[in-house]
């Protein structure tokens, strides 16, 4: 089971919690975020500290003191010792950053982190205080092994074998592991990036054949962010293919690489609702219920030409051009993309032109313009920016004569102009490029068209 920082709130969100996992069989292994906050707050203390100012971890202190308030006797005494320590670690921390003024990548990683190595010392002090025997697992004794990228580590193979070790045995315990956090082979923390604690209990999932369970603050997937579409469905069951066409697109639930996991395990994800206990959402080996409209609200359009050779310059003895010859340039193009970890959202070319409009999230912007700087010649290159990229997703379309243009009509009959179309083989996906100020009013007018009205 993970619990997200939005769960942990404060010390009603982990008497919530607690009561939860009394009602679960045991053993239990569950995975927590940091408190809410917490991280954008070590962010902001890590900044500060870059630029020389002093850390105050004052309010650090109050946020998680506050939370130990309700607890008493041994359980409390330790907790209180062991976040003292994890405080005194960030605050020296912080202090070496401000003495040299910038915040190498590794001493990022290791202040990030530390906000769920402090919860699940809280989580488990909770625990004890109501009887339930709980043990903590932190990093690599956890079997979280992880290669050593800054901010975005990734699972080494062997982790596996060392969570299948650690968590051997049918023991009454409930086994407490911080997500995001993990350490390379050389011990020194690393963090998961973005959905990195979804991604811990999924791999723990996948590693020891179980269910994969995560309380959330939502009612599960949704067929539409509820930021957007007043009156969204919950998705019952949804296919891992779909689940990550989801995630891609811009559905918050579950980030992608949670999701792959499991997948590679056939070991099912639950996505539960922490606020009122409403049936979950099941992402498996199953057929999707209900279609969903997705929304990256900040895309980057990337035009790209290579005019190849001069072929009225052609010589008559000059060779023919091979397969593939005029699409050098966009093929070494995405291959950069791919060695920088950029997946586009659409990508549509006409090859007899060696033209190609490539789609990406606008945050991958400075990584993408990086690769094309390291491109010698042979492409033409205009950037724009202004854009949204609108998805229907869900193989539940998949078959349906007239579907991609009946999507095109309901878009059209809201007065919004379409500036790039590409539809998966699969059937499972219909993306579409729009201007950014259109981009609500496709999610919503789709989501009328296609989910309420069915």
């Amino acid at each position: 089971m993970k619990f997200g920082g939005s769960c942990l709130q404060s010390r009603e969100g982990l008497l919530r919690m607690t009561e939860l996992i009394r009602r679960e069989p045991r053993p239990l292994i569950i995975v927590l975020s940091a408190l809410k906050g917490v991280t954008d707050a070590l962010l902001a203390l890590t900044e500060a500290a870059g630029r020389g100012a002093a850390p105050d971890v004052g309010p650090m202190r109050r946020r998680h003191a506050e939370v130990l308030e309700v607890l008493r006797g041994a359980p409390r005494a330790a907790a209180e010792r062991e976040t003292g320590a994890l405080l005194d670690e960030l605050e020296r921390t912080l202090g070496g950053i401000a003495a040299v003024g910038e915040v190498p990548d590794r001493t990022r990683d290791r202040v990030l982190g530390l906000g769920e190595r402090l919860s699940v010392v809280l989580a488990r002090a909770h625990l004890e205080q109501e009887g339930i025997p709980a043990e903590l697992h932190v990093g690599a004794a956890a079997g979280m092994l992880t290669t050593d990228e800054p901010g975005d580590a990734r699972l080494l193979p062997r982790a596996a074998e060392l969570m299948r070790a650690r968590f051997a045995g049918d023991r009454d315990v409930v086994h407490v592991v911080p997500g995001f956090v993990g350490q390379d082979e050389a011990g020194r923390w690393t963090t998961l990036g973005r959905g990195g604690s979804d991604t811990t209990a999924t791999a723990l999932a996948a590693a020891l054949g179980g269910v994969a369970i995560l309380w959330k603050d939502t009612t599960g997937l949704l067929t539409a962010d509820p930021r957007v579409v007043d009156d969204p469905l919950v998705i019952d069951r949804a296919h891992y293919l779909d689940a990550l066409e989801l995630a891609h697109y811009g559905l918050p639930a579950i980030a992608e690489k949670a999701i792959q996991p499991a997948r590679r395990a056939g070991v099912p994800i639950e996505i539960r609702s922490f606020l009122d206990g409403a049936a979950p959402s099941l992402i498996g080996d199953v057929a999707t219920t209900r279609l969903a409209i997705t929304c990256v609200p900040e895309v980057v359009m990337i035009d790209l030409r290579d005019p190849g050779e001069d072929l009225s310059q052609e010589r008559p003895d000059a060779p023919e051009p091979g397969p593939g010859r005029v699409l050098h340039g966009i093929a070494r193009f995405l291959d950069a993309l791919a060695e920088a970890g950029v997946l586009p959202l659409v990508f549509t070319e006409a090859s007899p032109a060696g033209e190609a409009t490539v789609a990406i999230k606008a945050k991958h912007r400075a990584t993408v313009e990086r690769a094309l700087a390291r491109l010698r010649g042979g492409l033409d290159v205009q950037v724009r920016d202004g854009y949204a990229a609108v998805s229907l997703i869900g193989s539940c379309m998949r078959g349906r004569i007239g579907f991609a243009a009946s999507v095109f009509a309901c878009l059209a009959a809201e007065g919004i102009n379409i500036d790039a179309i590409a539809q998966t083989a699969s059937e499972r996906n219909i993306s579409v490029v729009v201007a950014r100020d259109q981009a609500h009013a496709a999610v919503r007018a789709l989501h009328r068209r296609f989910v309420t009205e069915g």
